[in-house]
């Protein structure tokens, strides 16, 4: 989905971008897997044991959205995320820059609005370390919150980002289309 300059190449920061992205992907992965391990041990401690692991039901509350922003940028670059663009579709047909145009604009709303919730949740995240704000049942199972807060500006930030290369490959091919 990247494009290549006029030399040839794709540039660094696109790169170094769309690997932090893969990156992410791989970590909430891995992540569902070892939650899933950690669901089945809980299950498996509940009805043979009486005993259910402390905290499960908190780490998964938590774990979701931490899954979600870790995998939604590389889910927007890849060109999965879901999208209603029949409209877009008979617009392109008719008129492929004007549609070009609307699919710019509609990325560089997605990369405001991504950076607006970056910005608006570090806040946050930086007031939960301060306060060690936590999650959970006091003396039976705490987890820090601002660990999940810094994924959701982890993952928001590189959802801009996602949505500006997306806008600026839409920007050339607007190029080429005039």
């Amino acid at each position: 989905m990247t494009r290549t300059g006029p030399s040839g190449h794709v540039p660094f920061l696109n790169r170094a971008a769309v690997a932090m992205m893969r990156i992410a992907n791989i970590v909430a992965t891995l992540w569902i897997l070892l939650l899933m391990l950690l669901i089945v041990a809980d299950i498996l401690g509940r009805e043979l044991f009486g005993s259910p692991i402390a905290g499960v039901p908190e780490l998964v509350k938590l774990s979701i959205v931490g899954i979600v922003f870790l995998q939604i940028s590389h889910t927007h670059h890849s060109g999965e995320m879901i999208r209603s663009d029949g409209i877009l579709g008979m617009v392109r047909r008719r008129r492929p820059a004007l549609a070009t145009g609307i699919d710019v604009f509609s990325q560089l709303c997605g990369a405001i609005f991504a950076a607006v919730l970056a910005w608006t949740v570090w806040p946050k995240m930086i007031r939960a370390y301060d306060r060690a704000e936590m999650e959970g049942i006091s003396g039976h199972f705490t987890v820090p919150v601002w660990p999940f807060l810094g994924l959701i500006v982890l993952g928001s930030a590189l959802l801009a980002v996602s949505f500006t290369i997306a806008a600026t490959n839409g920007m050339n091919t607007l190029r080429e289309q005039t």
